[in-house]
Order: C-alpha cells, then structure tokens, then sequence
C-alpha cells in the first residue's frame, strides 16, 4: 500500500499503516503455506489453534476501530 492510498492519514500513521498492511499481507501468505502442508499432509490444524488466530484478529479489529471513531 503505497501513502498515496491513504485518505486522511498523518504522516506519523503512513509508515506504521504500511508496516501494518505488509504485515497482513505476510499473514496471509503464511496462512496459504499453512494450508498448503495440511493438505499436503492429510492432516487439518488443530480447531483451538484457529480461535486463537481468530481471537488475535478480533483484537485488532477492535483497536482499530477504536482508533478509527475517536
């Protein structure tokens, strides 16, 4: 995500939005590799390990949000 994409950003958020964005998008590739070795193993994650994803996902979610009606 280039600054350019922002609408309303500080120039002190720009690069910590960024980081944050590439950071996602870091997740997302590890998220295919772990889904890869699973089907390349036949054997799923464990159920608890994605609530605990989902859980940390929700938490930024929320701060986020909260940055975002102060």
């Amino acid at each position: 995500m280039s600054s350019d994409d922002l609408i309303n950003i500080s120039a002190k958020q720009q690069p910590v939005i960024n980081r944050l964005h590439d950071t996602f998008a870091l997740a997302q590739a590890y998220a295919a590799a772990i889904l890869d070795n699973a089907q390349d193993d036949q054997q799923p994650i464990p159920a608890e390990l994605i609530a605990s994803f989902a859980a940390d996902a929700d938490r930024i979610i929320a701060t986020l949000t909260t940055a975002a009606s102060l």
